[in-house]
């Protein structure tokens, strides 16, 4: 650990990896003033910002990506949720029930009424951006560590259940240190898990998205997982004195038990 009680952000990514047993890197979230070197504008990638990072995650050589505010390239929506734009004024719409004057009716039905939609947002807070620029980058050690505020795994559903237990490993809440929160994927990607909303736990690891409009790019089996920089390091830190260290053949079984079906006292092959 540094002086800060903060890993490198390499080493932190690689142990977070190691502990996902991840196939695809890990990502960091941090805010900034100035564009690093290196960087695009996340739209050069693609005009939505979750897909955006998820294919900074599958493909190695994809740069760091920065967001800022008023490029119409970006998902208006995206530029929304990270608190670089005002929502216009028939989105509650649109994401609802549809309205005749907006995109000729069109709606995605993710909440059952408008009014719903607009209490959701007062309810996550006031998103407020870390600075300029957000940063979603790869895990490297030229990041200064006390700078990120966090990270993005993508992986498996077991993958996933082990990460859960190991954020919860600390920790004697049952309920509120692993959450699946509504809302857009790139919220529970990085609006909440880097505290830029003011209602959102600062001490969750955010699991999801249960947004389903990024279906049609994301993989069936694929889940994501936004963690704040503070629980990670907590995460990274634990990992050896818990079950992924002391028992890890358990957590990553090699052979698995075949679950049949009893019927009339026989059992049957599992189908």
């Amino acid at each position: 650990m540094n002086n800060k009680g903060m890993l490198a952000v390499g080493e932190l990514g690689k142990k977070l990896a190691e502990a996902g047993r991840l196939k695809l890197r890990p990502l960091c979230v941090y805010g900034t003033d100035e564009i690093p070197g290196g960087a695009v504008p996340s739209y050069n990638i693609d005009r939505c910002i979750a897909k955006a990072a998820y294919t900074a995650a599958i493909i190695d050589d994809t740069p760091p990506v920065y967001i800022e505010a008023g490029h119409e390239q970006c998902c208006a929506g995206g530029l929304l949720w990270m608190g670089f734009a005002e929502p216009h004024p028939k989105l509650k719409y649109f994401v609802t029930v549809g309205t005749p004057d907006f995109r000729g009716g069109a709606a995605e039905h993710l909440k059952s009424t408008p009014e719903l939609f607009d209490e959701q947002r007062e309810r996550a807070g006031k998103i407020t951006p870390p600075g300029r620029y957000i940063v979603i980058s790869p895990c490297t050690d030229d990041i200064a560590p006390e700078s990120i505020r966090s990270l993005i795994l993508f992986a498996g559903a077991e993958q996933i259940r082990n990460l859960c237990g190991l954020a919860q490993f600390s920790n004697s809440d049952p309920f509120f240190r692993t959450l699946i929160p509504a809302g857009a994927t790139c919220t529970m990607m990085v609006t909440f898990p880097a505290g830029m909303a003011g209602h959102a736990p600062k001490d969750s690891a955010y699991v999801g998205p249960t947004d389903p409009t990024g279906n049609i790019w994301l993989p069936a089996d694929l889940l994501i997982m936004g963690i704040p920089a503070a629980l990670a390091c907590q995460m990274a830190d634990d990992m050896d004195e818990s079950f992924i260290g002391k028992r890890g053949k358990v957590a990553y079984p090699q052979k698995r038990l075949e679950v049949g079906r009893k019927y009339n006292g026989c059992v049957h092959e599992s189908i």
